[in-house]
This record gives C-alpha cells, structure tokens and sequence, in this order.
C-alpha cells in the first residue's frame, strides 16, 4: 500500500485534475437526483394488499383523495356560498384533480319536502334564489349521506372533498391547491389527506436536508477546527464529506434510486460515516507527522483498520436486503455504494489534499488527555469492579425491553403542533370525519350471478343483475356499515348505503323494497355529479360493493393492526353464512402491513449482521475472544437504543428504523479501531497500551463522537418529529457506542 499512496502523492495535480473533470462529468447523473413520495415507497415487495389495492382503483374510480375545510363566522350566508362556488370552480381546474364535492354540489330535498319520486328530478341547492338558508343547513347537518362528508355537526364548517385521478405524485397538485388557499381571505381553511401527507413529508424532509443540513454541516467544521486546532485539516475532513456525497447522488442518479421516506436519512449517515474515516485518516497521519513518519506509512497502517470498518459496515446496510420492504431494501443499497465511494474517495482524495499542503502535527494538549486524565483513569478501577458485572446483568433487560417495541404510530404524530398539516388532520378529524381512508370491498362471486332479461334490474348498460340494489343485499350492507361505525377509531363512512339512507329518509324512514332500489339506482345514473360519486363505491358491473372509512388519526390510543383486526374478525363472522367475498384495502392497510413486517425484518436483519460481522472480526483479529470483545460493543449499543425508544414510547417505524444500522455501524467503527490499535500497541508495550491506545485511535474516536452528537442535536429544532427523533436517537446511539469502544475494549483485552 506505501507505493499506492506514495504514487498518490507524487502526482497530486494529474490525480486532482482527474478528480475534477469526473465530477464536472456526472453534473447530468445529479440532476437526475430525486425523492420519491409514492404510495409505492410504503409497500411491502410482492404485497398482495398492494396487487388488491391497484385492482380496486381499477374497478372503481380512484381512492385518492383530499379534503379542504372552510370555516368563517357565517359560512352559510349568500357571499359565503357565492366565493365557495369561486373557490371550487379554481380548484377543479388544477392538475390531476377529477372532481370537487363540496356543500354547493348537495342537493336540498326539504326546500320544501321532496317525496321520492319527485326528488329524482330535483334541482335545487343551495345557490338558489329565495332559499331558506338556516334550514337547509339544518337539512345537511342531518342528512346520512352529508353530515361529516360536507358539513361538521354544528354547521359551522364545511368541506370540500377532492378526488385526485390515479396518478404517482401528487407534489404538484398539493401546491397548486395551497397557492389557491394561501390567496383566499374569506375562510380559514385547513388542508389533509393521504396525498397531503405524503406530499408534506417529503417537503419537510428536503428543507431538513437544506437547512439543518447546512447548519450541521457548519456546526461540523467548526467543531473540528476547535478539536484539531487547525483549519486545514478541518477543511481536509469537511471536503472529503463533500466531494463523497456529491459522486454517491451521481451514483443515485444515475441509477435512478430515488430517496424515499424510509432512506430519507441516507445522506446524514453517509457524511457521518465519511467524517470518521477522514478523522481517523487525519489523526494517523498527525501522529505521524509528530514520529517522523512519512505520509504514505502513514496512510498505508491506517488503511487495514478503515477497510474492515468499511466492510463491516456495508455487510450492516447489506443485511436490509433480506427485508421484503422494498424502500428499506433500496436504502440498503444506497448505503453499500456509499460506504464502497467513502472508501475510495477518502484514501485517494485525502493524500492529494495532503500532497499540497502538509498538515500540522498532533497537538500535545489533546482531548483525548484530557479523558484520559479527569474521567478514564479515575473511574477505570470501579468500573471494571461495578461497571462491566452491572452491564453483562442489563443485557437480558435490554433484550426483554427491546421484545416491547411499539410498531405503531400516527401519520399526525410526524409534524410538530404548529404546522398546518397537523392542524388540519386534527381539525378534520375531529370535525369532519378524519382522512386516512382504508377500504372494504364486498363481492359476489361471478359463478353466482344469473342474468335474466326479464329481471327488473337487467339493463341494457349492465350484463349483470343489479344485485347491491336488492332489498336483502342493501340490509346487509347497511348492518356492516352501522355496525362498524361504532368503533371509535372510524370516523366518516361512506358507500351506496349513505345515499339509500338518505332516500329512505325521503321516504318517511320507510326501508326500500327492490323496485325502489332500483329506481334510487337509474335516479343517480342520470346526475353526473352523482355518477361520479357512485363510480367510486359500487363497480360498473353491481357485483362489488364499496365501503370507505376514514380514519381518526389523531384518535390518542389508535392501533392499526388491532384495528384491522378487529374488523377482519367481524366480518369474517358476519359473512360466514354468506356467499359474499369481503376484502381490507386502501392506504391504511398498506401501511400497516408495512409496520408489522418491520419488527421482523429488524431481527432477522440483524441476526445476519451480527453473524457476518464476527466471521469478518475472525479474519482481521485471529482470535475467537477478541472478535468476540468486539462483537459485544454493538451488541449493547442496540440493546441499550432499542430499550430506549421502549421505555420512552418511540415506535419502530419507517423513519426510526435506520436507528439499528447506525449503532451497529458506528459501534463496530469505534470498536475495531481501538482493538486494533491497542493490540498494535501491546506489541510494542503491553504497559503503555492502553494510555497510547487513548491517545491515538482514542483521539480520533472523541472528536468523531463530539461532533457527530452534538452537531445533530441541531435536528431537534426541526417542525418535522421523525426528524427531531432522528437527531436524538443518533445522538444517543453514537455516544453509547463511542463509550462502550472507549471503555470497554481497552479493559476486556488488557485482562484478555
């Protein structure tokens, strides 16, 4: 290796030219750069809810959707209404909108009293002349099909329901709503739903990544210069980081791995991991420096330990391949190229740098003298006696802890109080029925339907009877409907049976018989308005029933899975003397699914992890003790993390699941490059070992561990939590790992 690096030096301007134009090269690949919000980056691989859920927006018109609230002090007065018909009519003209539903779009039949044959022919709403307003507001207020849909319990807040057309990012179509809302100073709106959500958090992800990624990155430099006392190395480190992310999004975009939620951390874990290696590569070579070493010996002893890191940490990201979550798979191999670039870059980049300009030698007066002195010498005789027995007697605690992980949270949980996004899930839920939907479809099977043209319902439009609209198939849905409508997690339920109710409401609350249904049906099929709407909850061919409910996702104790659970487990004995099919779909099944694989997949990935990394540890140490000592750092790292978020309530979700990967990198990191050192040292002096051991590879772990936590303390000022909690849990995890390598393994070897 002295003769690689010792090329490097000597020709330092042909490899910097070299450097240059490869970046100036891949300028195109980062344009192709990207984050991905699509329903598809929170699927499951191979997901047959995912297969059901693409077959249910084909047999019904799409479930994506959002919903505006409108609230003033007279939201039912003439100019009221005249500027919602102006705000409907500009918001039905933005993209991928198919149609708006709004109070405007209900009509009155009480203005006054329809009976129900006279309602088919019905055009009366609210913009009409001469209308007794309070009273048709009263009329919505109680209609089974409106009230919650359209208008809030007390009248004094309306919503617009926005049906989105199928489309895979609806990033444009959220701005140009709010642009529209932003312009309106008659109401004060609130703004939710799936695409919503999905649109904000990526937003918040990317302005995380511009601001605070900045300001940490700040935060890093000066920190280093403070650490090192020098600004070229400093300026040596933070370039290195730089030039590794800028060739790792070339990379990306070349090809056209997009950022998802799940990987939306990928870039802080890189440029962590490439502060490390640079540290450490900076470190040795001031010591170096300060032994009269030349640069490339330097370069060359340093290279083995950051090359075992390095792969220790690839088989970590790696080991996500064996998820079926295919974000988290995709994260896995983002971080595996970026690891294999980090590498690469620093031990070819780095000696040029050096290769200009020289950097100064070790500081006599270091920090790892100052640990040495006031914290590691003092406290090494109670620890070994009180601190290793109390840690090998909490490893089954942290165990037991860690089996109590929450997989489970709130999509409104992800935004601070103070955004708009969270206001609004609130408001809407609490008012307007909720917005996460989630779906339950009813089928018959297409062997039981018989076609007969002398059958009422036969219809020339139609190859099937009409069989959602017979009297003893309508009870069955309404009975489904009514029955899970108690459940307090469910808010708005919408289906045929709302529009029925309202019928028979009509009807002197006198239930429909078959001819009645029927002609409720062609009534319907003669509305555009409301054929639209129907298209979206019973199929072209009558034979599958749709029933939406939306979820409250700011119900306090909320529990999907129990949720479905429960639900599946009622209609399983509800229909269980029936020939009807049933089916659980929509996003909120997605994401569940989602959720309930991720515990799994987090301990079958790290149980390969951990058995990769000891055979790995077997071929760089010889010995089966050592690998182990080694091996136990991140052991307790994850253990200890992992009891964390259980004690404190942080679920395990697609945000925090990157938490594992960096206790486990990190820990493995700090741990074989003080082994490896101190067996280095041992060789020379088994007295001075560890003092030298501290000093040295000591060093380097203080100032990565320094800065890494507190400059991503930064993120806890973000209004984005899974942010917020990124920043914390890294913080936590790099300071446990930092301390049990530091700690640890100096004491474990020493008695070895």
């Amino acid at each position: 290796m002295n003769f690689f690096f010792q090329s490097i030096l000597k020709n330092k301007n042909t490899t910097f030219i070299l450097i240059s134009a490869l970046c100036i090269s891949l300028f195109s690949w980062v344009d192709n750069f990207r984050f991905d919000a699509s329903s598809e980056t929170l699927v499951l691989e191979d997901d047959l809810s995912y297969e059901l859920y693409e077959q249910i927006n084909e047999r019904f018109s799409s479930s994506e959707f959002l919903v505006i609230a409108l609230s003033n002090d007279d939201i039912f007065s003439n100019v009221s209404l005249a500027n919602l018909r102006n705000l409907e009519a500009e918001l039905e003209q933005v993209v991928n909108v198919a149609n708006v539903i709004s109070v405007l779009d209900a009509p009155l039949f009480e203005q006054p009293k329809l009976s129900l044959v006279k309602s088919a022919t019905n055009d009366k709403y609210l913009l009409i002349d001469d209308l007794d307003l309070n009273s048709a507001k009263q009329e919505l207020i109680e209609s089974p099909l409106f009230n919650e849909l359209i208008v809030n319990n007390s009248g004094t807040a309306v919503a617009m329901q926005i049906n989105l057309d199928d489309a895979e990012d609806y990033d444009t179509t959220v701005k140009q709503i709010r642009n529209i809302l932003n312009k309106e100073i008659n109401f004060k709106s609130y703004l939710a739903g799936p695409a919503m959500i999905a649109s904000d958090t990526i937003s918040f992800i990317k302005n995380d990544v511009l601001i605070f990624g900045c300001l940490t990155f700040l935060m890093f430099f000066v920190l280093l210069v403070v650490f090192f006392k020098d600004f070229w190395s400093a300026f040596i480190i933070m370039s290195n980081a730089s030039l590794v992310i800028y060739l790792t999004i070339s990379l990306l975009g070349y090809f056209d791995w997009p950022i998802s939620i799940v990987s939306s951390n990928f870039l802080a874990l890189l440029f962590i991991s490439s502060v490390a290696v640079s540290v450490h590569m900076i470190v040795k070579l001031r010591e170096g420096r300060a032994n009269n070493l030349a640069d490339e010996e330097s370069l060359a002893k340093i290279f083995i330990p950051c090359l075992y890191t390095a792969l220790t940490t690839m088989v970590g990201f790696l080991s996500l391949l064996l998820s079926n979550i295919q974000p988290v798979i995709d994260f896995g191999k983002m971080m595996a190229v970026g690891v294999v670039v980090n590498l690469i870059v620093s031990f070819v980049f780095i000696p040029v740098l050096i290769g200009f300009k020289g950097i100064a030698k070790s500081s006599e007066f270091s920090l790892s003298k100052i640990y040495y002195r006031h914290l590691y010498s003092n406290t090494k005789k109670v620890f070994k006696t009180i601190g290793i027995p109390a840690i090998f007697l909490l490893l089954p605690v942290f165990i037991y802890l860690s089996l109590g992980l929450k997989v489970e949270n709130r999509f409104i949980d992800y935004f601070d109080e103070s955004t708009e996004i969270h206001q609004g899930m609130k408001f809407i839920d609490e008012e307007l029925g909720g917005t996460t939907p989630i779906d339950l479809v009813f089928t018959l099977p297409e062997e039981e339907i018989l076609i007969d043209e002398d059958d009422f319902f036969f219809s020339e439009d139609s190859e099937t009877s009409q069989y959602w609209w017979r009297q003893k198939n309508m009870r069955l849905l309404k009975s489904i409907q009514a029955d899970l409508n108690q459940m307090p997690e469910l808010g708005k339920d919408l289906s045929i049976v709302n529009g029925v109710l309202l019928a028979e409401k009509l009807n002197d609350f006198t239930e429909m018989g078959d001819l009645e249904l029927a002609f409720v049906r062609n009534s319907l099929l003669t509305n555009e308005k409301a054929k639209d709407l129907l298209a979206s909850y019973i199929s072209a061919d009558d034979r599958s029933a749709r029933i939406t409910f939306r979820i409250i996702d700011s119900f306090e104790n909320i529990n999907r899975n129990v949720l479905l659970e429960k639900i599946d487990s009622y209609l399983q004995t509800k229909l269980d003397n029936t020939n009807v099919e049933y089916q659980l779909s929509g996003l909120g099944v997605l994401y569940n699914n989602l959720l309930q694989s991720l515990f799994g997949s987090q301990i079958t990935s790290l149980v390969f992890v951990f058995g990769a990394i000891f055979l790995m540890l077997l071929l760089l140490f010889k010995s089966l003790l050592t690998s182990l000592i080694v091996l136990f750092i991140p052991l307790i790292a994850v253990g200890f993390v992992f009891s964390f978020m259980s004690i404190f309530s942080i679920p395990l979700d697609i945000m925090t699941i990157t938490i594992a990967s960096i206790s486990v990198g990190m820990s493995v990191d700090y741990a074989i490059h003080i082994a490896w050192r101190f067996r280095e040292e041992q060789k020379i002096s088994k007295r001075d070992a560890e003092i030298n051991t501290i000093h040295t590879s000591g060093q380097a772990v203080l100032i990565t561990a320094m800065t890494v936590i507190i400059g991503f303390l930064v993120f806890v000022f973000s209004n984005f939590n899974p942010t917020v909690l990124f920043g914390l849990l890294s913080a936590l995890a790099i300071f446990i790992s930092a301390a049990l390598a530091l700690r640890l393994i100096p004491i474990f070897l020493e008695s070895k």
